[in-house]
């Protein structure tokens, strides 16, 4: 039984000892990794997307827990967006999926004032989202994808975020 126990300490002192040597395999440093929107968004579409994205802007920049973020969107849309449109989220904190969830575009849409389908064109959105201070500290990445029943592609997006600790 003492044997057991040892090697199981053993086991976890030693793992616990990588976790140092291998930055954020099991924790996270307090530094923000991205310092503006520029390195938090970027477009993972292609020239085939519905969607043109022109400008995303986010205020404060980067985003701080606790604060109200504004975020600017500016795009062209090559076609209309239909009802029965998904958008697929996955969002993870470090290498640890946190949530993967399909939503109704439409019902996304409605949030920022929108209704489907929204039609082709210029589309100039701006969103205030407030941030809660209880954001645990640590880097986060968003990876999402809108398309149409048809199965086009609207746009693909990643996000990246890093919150530091409370002081």
């Amino acid at each position: 039984m003492k044997w057991n126990l040892t090697l199981l300490l053993l086991t976890v002192f030693i793992a616990v000892s990588q976790a140092a040597i291998i930055p954020h395999f099991f924790t996270q440093d307090d530094e923000p990794a991205y310092e503006s929107s520029t390195d938090l968004i970027t477009n993972c579409g292609d020239d085939n997307d519905l969607l043109t994205i022109k400008d995303i802007t986010l205020n404060p920049d980067p985003p701080r827990a606790g604060e109200k973020l504004t975020v600017d969107f500016e795009g062209t849309l090559k076609e209309d967006v239909p009802e029965g449109s998904i958008v697929e989220i996955t969002v993870k904190y470090g290498v640890v999926q946190l949530i993967k969830k399909k939503f109704d575009f439409c019902q996304e849409a409605d949030k920022v004032d929108e209704e489907c389908p929204i039609k082709a064109g210029e589309l100039v959105i701006t969103k205030d989202v407030d941030l809660p201070k209880e954001i645990p500290p640590g880097r986060y990445s968003v990876h999402a994808v809108i398309t149409t029943p048809e199965d086009k592609q609207v746009t693909c997006l990643d996000g990246r975020m890093s919150f530091p600790r409370h002081r």
